[in-house]
């Protein structure tokens, strides 16, 4: 016999049968190339794709900066000390390495042997050959090496059970279902499950009631067809014997059996094979499954009792799930009673909750001028705005920033939506790391995902050289998509997969590359309500939407208008080198009473103008038309002379009187209430002057 030598190898199982490469101090390269130690001719391998060598402590693969990556175990490697038994994965080509040569050469004829008896016998040959396999190896006191084909489909009736459960409320169902599987899985003739415990509310199809034995609440055949008069077809003998013991009965030919020997009923039945196994909860019996063979000898075997106990306990599962939804029923039907009791208790509570929510707005209020003092955590300087909205906004901010979660920023274009996920990023943990901000709807459709995603050389006309993509470029950072509600439908599902796996894929390339970015998004539109319309996705707004931060518009806060004004004239008169320019009292109330439809944005835009057609002093002149109106309007000048001095007074008074309403409303965040103690009027009053203005109470 030939000694087989213990060097280390390598051992490549090809269709045509099992390559064997033995390491021997010396290292091996392989590749493609005709002059490679080991030469696997395949295209998915470089000419010199890997180096196999000797280093301290065994044996290590090198990969030569090939084309398709060097795997070990599916890890992608540069170099990896190799382990007995690792899979070193080459494109398509998959090698194993081994210590021990005597093992890979054991492998290798197993291997050989596997690929001669698919060639000539197929699938079903090989299928045949594991399982005398492991039938000899039971033999030899080596079970469980393989599992049977029949365990495997038993083990997916299981599951199949399981899913059931879940979706199916009614027990007979689930325990038809169960009969089903066993009466094929043991080629039982028919099978019927005895409920010994009554459980409150439970259907009375198929029921039988015995003396005291119980009642079956499903029966089946072959067919999957009900058995009608069920319990006259059952060895209550059996039955009962199962039910005394606690233990599984088996009975090989019952005729025959000296347990049952005289038994009528399994004389007049003539009944063969039977098997009857108790079903427990929480080791209380609860039924039992009964099934029989009145034709054939021995169809129940020890061995199937395992699975056949898995079903038992499903079906006692879902017995309690049907008390459980039982009970569930009987209690909606108490609370459905106590509704009239709680409508009640309503009325009676009615004046006592009205008058804690006034003394929780009380509280409320103390609450808010407390977190109004209490300082910041981080620095805000960027973003102008002392208002209590704006306030509110960096309270919220000092949290989120703390976190790593996606957080999407709503808000009208021009509020400075970039600006807070600039603050963000820049007051975060990952502020050393990279910002990139990209706006959705400027870029077109067709260019999107190879800018988000970045591309491979070749993917296209013009792509000469691989290109990182903005996930990529920001990796370790942080990614701002603008405009998110703009994004084509198709780009949508892409992104969400991406923020699913952490990883992208470059247009037309074969890797996947893993990252790590936090994404912060923003729209100037409700992408709820573009989720109902089916033009955004349900799933991404979630994902996106784990923490929303609204930005007010300006028109809500235009006590921050004298300080947007101060900081762009500064940055003006430092970006031009010129003298520090005022503004006239009348303008500034111009531009306090305007209400800027392009918020920010807007207003620098008209400061800039403002600026560049003044001397020193910005004036109303200087200011646009339609926002100069807003000083020239005022009826007790522009009017005077046309009406009489008491509708001119009249009508100043009214308009003065909505204002400070919606101011009162603005401040109390549209809770009437408030507003009303704010205005020392009474609710009803408030309520008349709303409806007589015609104002829109907008509750935040």
């Amino acid at each position: 016999m030939t000694e087989v030598a213990e060097h280390p190898m390598l051992l490549h199982e090809a269709p045509d049968g099992a390559r064997r490469f033995p390491l021997e101090n010396r290292p091996l390269v392989v590749g493609r190339a005709p002059g490679s130690d080991v030469r696997i001719p395949d295209r998915g391998l470089s000419s010199r794709h890997c180096r196999i060598e000797p280093t301290v402590g065994g044996w290590k693969v090198v990969d030569l900066e090939s084309r398709n990556g060097t795997y070990v175990n599916d890890v992608l490697v540069k170099q990896r000390l190799l382990q007995d038994g690792d899979e070193i994965r080459l494109g398509r080509v998959m090698l194993r390495y081994f210590e021990s040569g005597a093992e890979g050469d054991q492998i290798a004829r197993v291997s050989h042997l596997i690929a001669t008896i698919h060639h000539q016998l197929g699938k079903d040959g090989v299928r045949k050959a594991a399982e005398s396999f492991s039938t000899t190896a039971a033999r030899m006191g080596v079970t469980g090496l393989l599992v049977s084909s029949e365990t495997m489909r038993a083990a997916e009736h299981v599951q199949n059970v399981m899913n059931a459960m879940v979706e199916e409320r009614r027990p007979e169902a689930v325990f038809e279902m169960i009969l089903d599987t066993l009466i094929e899985y043991t080629r039982a003739e028919r099978g019927f499950f005895i409920l010994t415990k009554e459980p409150s509310k439970r259907s009375k199809k198929n029921a039988a009631v015995d003396d005291g034995q119980g009642r079956v609440v499903a029966a089946r055949n072959f067919d999957r067809e009900e058995v009608k008069d069920a319990l006259a077809k059952i060895s209550r003998t059996v039955l009962k014997r199962a039910m005394d013991s606690g233990e599984p009965v088996i009975v090989t030919d019952a005729v025959l059996d000296e347990r049952f020997a005289g038994t009528d009923s399994i004389t007049d039945m003539q009944l063969r094979s039977i098997l009857c196994i108790p079903v427990r909860w929480r080791k209380n019996a609860v039924g039992t499954m009964y099934l029989d063979n009145r034709f054939e000898r021995g169809v129940f075997q020890e061995r199937q009792l395992p699975m056949i106990g898995m079903f038992a306990d499903q079906a006692a599962i879902a017995l309690r799930n049907a008390e459980l939804h039982a009970e569930n029923e009987r209690r909606l039907a108490e609370l459905t009673r106590a509704n009239s009791e709680v409508e009640e208790l309503n009325r009676i509570l009615s004046e006592r909750v009205a008058q804690t929510n006034a003394e929780l707005m009380e509280v409320k209020e103390h609450l808010l001028r407390d977190r109004d003092e209490a300082p910041l955590k981080y620095s805000y300087s960027n973003i102008v705005g002392k208002s209590r909205r704006m306030r509110d906004l960096f309270h919220l901010l000092d949290k989120v920033t703390d976190s790593d979660v996606p957080v999407l920023v709503q808000g009208e274009s021009g509020t400075g939506k970039e600006l807070v996920a600039r603050a963000i990023h820049f007051n975060g943990a990952r502020k050393r790391r990279p910002f990139i901000s990209e706006n959705c709807a400027a870029i077109p459709e067709t260019l999107l995902e190879s800018e988000l995603f970045g591309y491979a050389k070749g993917a296209f006309t013009g792509a000469h050289a691989d290109k990182k993509g903005l996930f990529e470029a920001a990796n370790g950072g942080t990614l701002f998509l603008d405009e998110i509600g703009d994004m084509p439908m198709d780009m949508q599902k892409k992104l969400l997969r991406v923020l699913q796996e952490r990883e992208v894929r470059p247009v037309g390339g074969k890797r996947v590359i893993p990252i790590d970015v936090r994404i912060l998004a923003a729209s100037n539109q409700d992408l709820r309500k573009l989720c109902e319309e089916g033009r955004f996705r349900e799933d991404l707004f979630f994902r996106l939407n784990v923490i929303t931060v609204e930005l007010p518009p300006l028109r809500e806060r235009r006590d921050d208008v004298p300080l947007l004004v101060r900081r762009f004239i500064e940055e003006i008169a430092e970006e031009t080198k010129t003298k520090f320019k005022t503004v006239s009292e009348d303008a500034m109330k111009a531009l306090m009473n305007y209400h800027w439809p392009g918020n920010v944005r807007e207003l620098r835009n008209e400061i800039q103008r403002a600026a560049a057609l003044s001397d020193n002093v910005i004036v109303p002149l200087v200011l646009s038309p339609h926002i100069r109106g807003h000083v020239e309007d005022d009826p007790s000048v522009a009017e005077l002379g046309q009406k009489p001095l008491r509708e001119m007074v009249r009508e100043v008074t009214e308009e003065l009187e909505r204002k400070v309403i919606q101011e009162a409303l603005t401040r109390s965040r549209g809770r009437k209430a408030q507003a009303a103690r704010l205005l020392g009027v009474s609710r009803p009053t408030l309520d008349s002057k709303i409806d007589a203005y015609g104002l829109i109470v907008k509750r935040e």
